[in-house]
């Protein structure tokens, strides 16, 4: 039998601790700029989506708790105001999906929370958003019971969707709906660990996915090859593992932000502020800051025309209502 020696055992926990670290960064700290928030008392675990270089948030849940909700709204940072439009025509819901292709949104699936009137479960309905005419169509439905806290991003005139929880089970599920044909196709599954709540974000020449929760939060890194459907792992992020948080491409390069660190019962967990840098050429990471105000997960992100945005979502004591801007 052969044994490690003390001191060769702890330069081994050193490296390992180590190659996990954020790289110096050649850029100063990301400054945010404050924007007007959405009209009323604040939002939580909602999506958005750009179509024409303006913003749309819609679902989610707010601070009263009542029921999940349905109303849209529209952001356009010209004017730095929101304008109602019409509302998602299918149950409220949070933890849904949403995402862009050819200037038409496609939004679904999530969880339907418990009222007095309703059993909550995960909902597998899908619809189109034509922002031109303000208006929602319903299409196939996802083909998956895992559909609550989904993964979602766009290749080749396709939506690609996976990684969700069933309220039973994890999933390393990946589906592609081809619009044309309104249509699912199944696809190969994840190769890394089962989870939900993670992050996928796309510069349009790159897709990553990564972080998200099984039964500890995840801190694993991968880049996505949709021609040949394949995972190739990439470097884990510099941290103790994060759900329920944000990623964006801005000006190709990849952001992830906000979110939850849960290490388990006995050691609890904690809201994140930090904004993290993924550099795509050197398979780094870089810490670039923390937005001005509290740590929160379930919030919402997106890029218009060079600037990142990241707004609202919840934390231990509240649901928020703040809303930031940055370059990077």
């Amino acid at each position: 039998m052969h044994f490690i020696k003390p001191i060769t055992l702890i330069s081994l926990l050193i490296v390992l601790i180590s190659c996990n670290n954020a790289a110096d960064s050649p850029y100063p700290n990301i400054i945010f700029d404050k924007k007007t928030s959405m009209p009323g008392i604040g939002r939580a675990s909602s999506v958005a989506f750009v179509i024409d270089g303006k913003a749309y948030v819609t679902l989610g849940r707010n601070a009263e708790y009542n029921d999940s909700l349905k109303d849209c709204w529209q952001y356009d940072p010209a004017g730095d105001n929101w304008t109602k439009k019409a509302a998602f025509p299918g149950i409220g819901r949070v933890k849904a999906m949403a995402v862009v292709l050819n200037d038409t949104a496609y939004v679904g699936l999530g969880f339907r929370r418990n009222t007095s009137a309703y059993s909550g479960g995960v909902l597998s309905d899908f619809w189109m958003y034509d922002a031109k005419n303000d208006r929602w169509t319903r299409k196939a439905d996802f083909p998956s019971k895992a559909s609550n806290a989904c993964v979602s991003f766009t290749y080749n005139h396709s939506v690609y969707v996976g990684s969700g929880f069933d309220n039973s089970y994890f999933s390393k599920e990946f589906w592609k709906y081809i619009p044309s044909q309104n249509k699912w196709v199944e696809i190969k599954d994840f190769e890394g660990v089962h989870r939900a709540s993670a992050v996928a974000c796309s510069n349009g020449e790159h897709i990553f996915f990564g972080t998200g929760y099984r039964t500890l939060s995840e801190t694993d890194w991968w880049e996505y090859f949709p021609v040949n459907d394949l995972w190739k792992k990439r470097k884990s992020m510099p941290d103790d593992g994060r759900e329920n948080a944000v990623s964006l491409a801005v000006n190709k390069r990849i952001f992830v932000a906000t979110g939850r660190h849960f290490g388990g019962t006995d050691t609890g967990g904690n809201v994140k502020s930090d904004i993290l840098e993924y550099d795509i050429t050197r398979n780094v990471w870089y810490e670039r800051g923390n937005l001005p105000a509290e740590g929160r997960e379930n919030s919402i992100s997106f890029t218009i025309n060079g600037k990142g945005y990241i707004g609202f979502g919840d934390n231990d004591t509240k649901v928020l209502n703040d809303f930031w801007s940055f370059q990077p």
